[in-house]
C-alpha cells in the first residue's frame, strides 16, 4: 500500500480495503469536518 503526498494532490494506491482503512484513519487523525486541503497541509 503506498500514499502519497503533494502541495496539491493525495495518491493512495492498494486494494479497495486497504484504501478504505486508510482514509478511516485520515479521517479519525483530521477529525470530521476537516477538508481535503487541510489533511494536505497536515502531511506536508
Amino acid at each position: 500500500m503506498k500514499s502519497c503526498f503533494s502541495p496539491t494532490a493525495v495518491r493512495a494506491q492498494g486494494k479497495a480495503w486497504q484504501i478504505r482503512i486508510l482514509l478511516n484513519q485520515w479521517l479519525k487523525e483530521a477529525g470530521p469536518s476537516a477538508k481535503l486541503t487541510d489533511l494536505i497541509d497536515t502531511r506536508l
